[in-house]
């Protein structure tokens, strides 16, 4: 028998040990590839709700960090994606898809490297320090504080004012005065017109210069890690925009729903490669193909058959609808490929061409329209049926495997473990039921079983994994249950869900909750499914491993015993010895823990007995 001290530390799921490391990372490649993924695996993380130590804690997570790396190092680890998908950066007040479709905000620009000689140290220690001292709201640890970093009156833009004031003060001829000139030169043309109205247009363009320079370092080192950046290229302009070109838009008009209130442009001229709409979304699109690996088009289905609705009228009208075929989808990977060369795979460009049926049809007389037939579809196992949400459904519908991703949802997306506890989303409406009977029959499952909330979560993240394509939110990942978007402008946690700074605990917590994503659990059930399982027996049972490792509650045992001296000193068994001794054991532990302190040390053992038992 082995007695040891408690030791509360590991109060979580068991990670993996450095030497298994190599080993899951072959089996989960391996795995991934004889289930069906073998293109793009996207891992949709808003870079203001990446997590951050509480001594840096300054509101909102910063992509180009040390700790954003180690964290995607981290989780990709465990998770196989190459793709990071940020949400919108452009400069926003209250949410990602509301800002400026040119300028970059704040959120891009970490403080921290300005305190570096790179950046001439043009931030002191202190004035960073600063910034984190001004975060002291009560749930800075997981709500994101955008009125510290990104409002205009918050900490962070008081703290760049200071570095804006010591960068001009520097010799013309120093490495980042230079840098400055050369990124203002080549992005003149619409650091002039974004801006329109700002009062103080050379800071505005010396906070540019720092959030790009800061979005090209990030993306370098996740390129560096075999990761590619998926940038969300948003439907919107800022007003500052729309101002400065007014006859690019459709005077009070707007496009997609009604309720968006999102200014059109002009589709009567856009086509056009004279008139200002042309030249403007050209632009937009340009920008944002220099700065990421991949896009995402945000509300794609708008550049296909855009609904242009008069101010003040609430409802869709059918004669408001404009059918543009695939010509504007032509002009958008024509303007891609010119920055990023012929060579490059328009499959890398993502369409978001989910709406709802009174927004878009996929489909006319029976048959998936011609301009999103061979591009990529971004849609979710939300709202799955027999013929609609899943991968299976979608392959029997004629889709080529390349030209659709699938996930279990995204930021706009009801939360899987809401989803798996039969909790209605804002229209009333129940999705898990219409999913029982698909995922029973593509994974070969007991739809009884599926009933049970933590059995449908796993399914739905299974599913997927079928897929060549396929993306996974990080609020989901985690098992968390808290609408990412109320669908509010004005909620106060909408968009500002953050990963904890201990994420490695709250992940596998996750796990053994059973709501996270445990990848390999997935695999084994599309191994199951497919009968991979009796094909390649050896690599099965490696997944089974790993599942269960991951699973697994660890268990504190040293290699010496350590000697009792008080009743705190309480002891933990050994599985193994436990198994062995069966009930003499039990008679001797409790004479010892009654030597060791009577009535407390026998709640102490009821306690460890407690600890010793598996998750179902």
């Amino acid at each position: 028998m082995q007695i040891t001290k408690v030791n509360s530390a590991l109060s979580f799921g068991r990670a993996l040990k450095p030497e298994e490391i190599s080993e899951y990372s072959q089996t989960l490649s391996e795995g991934k590839k004889l289930a069906g993924q073998t293109g793009l695996s996207s891992f949709i993380m808003p870079s203001t709700s990446l997590p951050q130590p509480q001594a840096k804690n300054t509101g909102v997570g910063y992509l180009a960090s040390k700790e954003a790396l180690d964290y995607f190092d981290y989780m990709k680890t465990y998770l196989g994606f190459n793709v990071v998908q940020d949400l919108p950066e452009g400069d926003f007040v209250t949410l990602h898809y509301g800002g400026s479709s040119f300028a970059l905000g704040n959120q891009n620009i970490n403080p921290e490297l300005l305190t570096t000689p790179e950046y001439e140290n043009i931030l002191t220690k202190e004035d960073f320090e600063e910034i984190v001292k001004a975060n002291n709201t009560e749930t800075k640890e997981t709500i994101a504080n955008f009125h510290n970093v990104i409002g205009k009156n918050g900490a962070q833009e008081k703290a760049l004012l200071k570095a804006f004031d010591r960068f001009k003060a520097l010799d013309e001829n120093s490495q980042l005065k230079q840098r400055y000139n050369t990124f203002v030169k080549e992005n003149s043309e619409w650091l002039d017109f974004t801006r329109k109205t700002e009062p103080n247009k050379e800071f505005f363009k010396f906070k540019q210069f720092l959030a790009t320079e800061h979005l090209n370092s990030a993306r370098q080192k996740l390129n560096e890690r075999g990761l590619k950046l998926c940038g969300d290229v948003p439907i919107n302009f800022s007003k500052d925009e729309v101002n400065a070109f007014p006859t690019a838009f459709k005077k009070d008009h707007y496009v997609g729903a009604p309720s968006w209130t999102i200014p059109s442009l002009d589709y009567d001229t856009i086509l056009d490669e004279t008139s200002d709409a042309h030249k403007l979304l050209k632009q937009k699109v340009q920008l944002a193909a220099k700065r990421y690996d991949l896009l995402r088009m945000d509300a794609a289905w708008t550049y296909v058959t855009p609904i242009i609705t008069p101010k003040g009228e609430t409802k869709i009208i059918d004669s408001n609808r404009k059918y543009m075929a695939d010509k504007m989808l032509n002009l958008i990977e024509e303007w891609v490929q010119e920055v990023k060369g012929k060579d490059f795979d328009l499959k890398n460009i993502l369409y978001e061409f989910d709406a709802g049926v009174e927004e878009f049809a996929t489909y006319y007389d029976g048959k998936l329209i011609s301009p999103i037939k061979d591009r990529v579809k971004l849609y979710n196992n939300t709202y799955m049926s027999n013929d609609w949400g899943s991968n299976d459904a979608f392959l029997n519908r004629g889709w080529p495997a390349d030209t659709f991703s699938i996930g279990v949802g995204n930021h706009d997306s009801q939360p899987l473990r809401q989803i798996a506890n039969d909790i209605p989303n804002n229209a009333g409406y129940c999705p898990k039921h219409d999913s029982l009977e698909p995922l029973a029959r593509i994974l070969k499952l007991d739809m009884e079983v599926l009933k049970n909330p933590v059995d449908f979560a796993k399914a739905k993240f299974a599913e997927p994994m079928m897929a060549k394509n396929n993306h996974m939110f990080f609020m989901d990942v985690f098992g968390r249950e808290e609408n990412f978007n109320e669908h509010a402008q004005t909620y106060e946690k909408n968009f500002r869900y953050k990963v904890p700074e201990n994420y490695q605990e709250a992940y596998h917590k996750s796990l053994q909750e059973g709501f996270g994503f445990n990848i390999m659990d997935s695999l084994e059930k599309v191994f199951k499914a497919k009968g991979l399982d009796s094909s390649h027996p050896e690599l099965y049972a490696k997944i089974v491993k790993f599942k269960n490792i991951l699973t697994e509650i660890p268990q504190v045992v040293t290699p010496k015993a350590a000697p009792i001296e008080k009743a705190e000193d309480i002891v933990t068994i050994t599985q193994k010895s436990a198994k062995k001794g069966g009930n003499k054991f039990l008679w001797f532990a409790g004479g010892l823990l009654a030597l060791a302190g009577g009535a407390f040390a026998l709640y102490k053992t009821q306690q460890v007995k407690t600890n010793e038992k598996k998750p179902a």
